[in-house]
């Protein structure tokens, strides 16, 4: 890859999706204030209404580390809808790259610089989401108010602390991906917890398609519209890491879903269209 190659990026936007995961968010924006990236760059928390202390959680990240701007944007939770929280963190933003995160997941401390570094016109760019133990987690919250960046990351970082073959998943995901990169074959799956693009590219396809309610399906309907614009997956699984802290599953969110079979049946449709017409604008 040459110098020609490189997108000049101007201003990242980190978007933070979360949802009554306060303690969770507070690990989160510990290890995004000491990025070590040195160029312009936000974070914006998109918050699907939370009811507990998230507010608080963002005034004290902000009072650390008041050089970064950090927004946080409300809206009333009507269901789970990751889709409409995703669009309305990026309607918030002003970057010209986007990361996006969920508050579950822990950046490693160069997570942006990577992700600026590597990035290319016309694709769309896969992090790597290293999945943690229960016991790590619990120690994590435990400590959270006083937990530092550094020694947090150090032993996530560590085997024992992440779930059997959370290596070998994360491994096997960027060979598929770099597959399909090479020579086109199956498909790369996007980890919404950890991935990036050009904003441009997210507005060429409209974004996220929010007619996806509940658990499930988004992101795959994205990455698919994604290919079919022509972008291209850049495979940075081994590079930009997350940590993924372990929580029960929602099985509310999965319910929501129409039933639980309503957005199966969506993404399933005949004649998808790479620009979705309800997503970041509404065509």
């Amino acid at each position: 890859m040459t110098n020609r190659t490189r997108l000049a990026v101007q201003k990242v936007s980190v978007v933070v999706a979360t949802y009554n995961r306060a303690d969770y968010l507070r690990l989160c924006l510990a290890c995004l204030r000491d990025q070590d990236y040195a160029g312009p760059w936000e974070i914006v928390v998109s918050d699907d209404g939370s009811t507990d202390h998230t507010a608080a959680v963002i005034a004290e990240a902000r009072a650390r580390r008041p050089d970064i701007p950090i927004a946080h944007r409300w809206h009333e939770h009507q269901s789970y809808r990751r889709a409409f929280t995703v669009n309305e963190g990026v309607r918030q933003s002003t970057g010209d790259l986007l990361v996006f995160l969920d508050s579950d997941c822990l950046p490693a401390r160069d997570l942006v610089r990577t992700y600026v570094t590597r990035a290319v016109p016309r694709a769309y760019y896969l992090g790597g989401v290293w999945k943690l133990t229960r016991d790590f987690m619990e120690r994590a919250l435990a400590s959270a108010a006083q937990a530092e960046p550094g020694p947090l990351l150090a032993e996530a970082a560590e085997s024992h602390s992440q779930k059997p073959n959370a290596r070998k998943r994360v491994r096997t995901r960027y060979w598929q991906s770099r597959l399909h990169a090479l020579f086109g074959l199956g498909k790369p799956r996007i980890w919404g917890g950890n991935f990036a693009l050009s904003r441009e590219v997210f507005e060429a396809v409209n974004g996220l398609d929010e007619n996806f309610v509940g658990y499930g399906q988004e992101d795959s309907d994205f990455r698919d519209r994604l290919v079919m614009s022509g972008c291209r997956p850049v495979c940075l699984h081994l590079k930009a890491v997350a940590y993924h802290l372990w929580h029960p599953l929602d099985m509310q969110a999965r319910h929501e879903a129409d039933g639980g079979r309503g957005n199966r049946v969506y993404y399933n449709r005949a004649n998808v269209e790479t620009v979705c017409r309800n997503g970041l604008r509404k065509l």
